[in-house]
């Protein structure tokens, strides 16, 4: 009995034990492997642009409508289509997620909520987490950016204004990266946990930057 429950712990526990394998190697004389083996994962995929489009046509009524630069998505919209509706590609992105890094795969999700964000020229997304298990953002519209060679020579800590998507963690920590950058793409979708510090930086430059975000639950089987 003693080593069934040792084995049943040593399954549980497993997860949270990161494989030994390389993520990349550099040449040399010997070669250098380069493992990742702490922090969070986040997950990024191409969403099909009819449904891109599909959350547009609804945005834009809205926004033209009320000019409100945040408003929930309505269930009729995020439930049409069936296994190409925005619930069922995120369900499904968040199963693959959870598949990755060794969560059970099998137990409900729960989506709590669907919103859009609407920003124009130098606006932010100031650094903050949410409140679930797993969270996300999908771009929907990107601006036209002015003077962005310029922008890219700096960065998100220098105040780089191009609008990128960046994920903290930690602080100025010898031999130990705190942060990454994302530059949005339409039609991007990054799934990752609700409690991952991440903010857009404002940008400089004509149009509107769109972009959808949720909040999810995970029930373990």
């Amino acid at each position: 009995m003693d080593v069934v429950k040792t084995r049943a712990k040593t399954r549980a526990l497993k997860k949270y034990e990161a494989a030994p394998v390389a993520y990349a190697t550099v040449p040399g004389d010997p070669p250098l492997n380069l493992f990742s083996p702490f922090g969070p994962l986040i997950a990024q995929a191409a969403i099909p642009r009819a449904l891109v489009d599909k959350i547009n046509a609804y945005a834009d009524g809205y926004v033209r409508d009320n000019g409100a630069g945040e408003f929930l998505l309505p269930k009729q919209l995020v439930f049409d289509g069936g296994e190409d509706s925005l619930v069922a590609q995120t369900e499904n992105l968040i199963r693959r997620y959870l598949g990755v890094i060794d969560e059970a795969t099998s137990g409900r999700i729960a989506i709590d909520v669907f919103w859009v964000v609407s920003q124009h020229a130098g606006t932010p997304s100031p650094v903050h987490f949410h409140s679930c298990d797993i969270s996300g953002v999908l771009y929907l519209k990107l601006p036209q950016l002015e003077g962005e060679d310029q922008e890219l020579e700096k960065t998100y800590i220098s105040g780089r204004q191009a609008g990128y998507i960046n994920f903290l963690i930690g602080g100025k920590q010898r031999f130990a990266k705190s942060l990454i950058s994302f530059r949005p793409r339409v039609g991007d979708f990054y799934v990752f946990p609700g409690w991952l510090l991440h903010g857009a930086e404002p940008f400089r430059g004509t149009g509107e930057r769109r972009s959808l975000a949720f909040n999810a639950s995970v029930e373990v089987a």
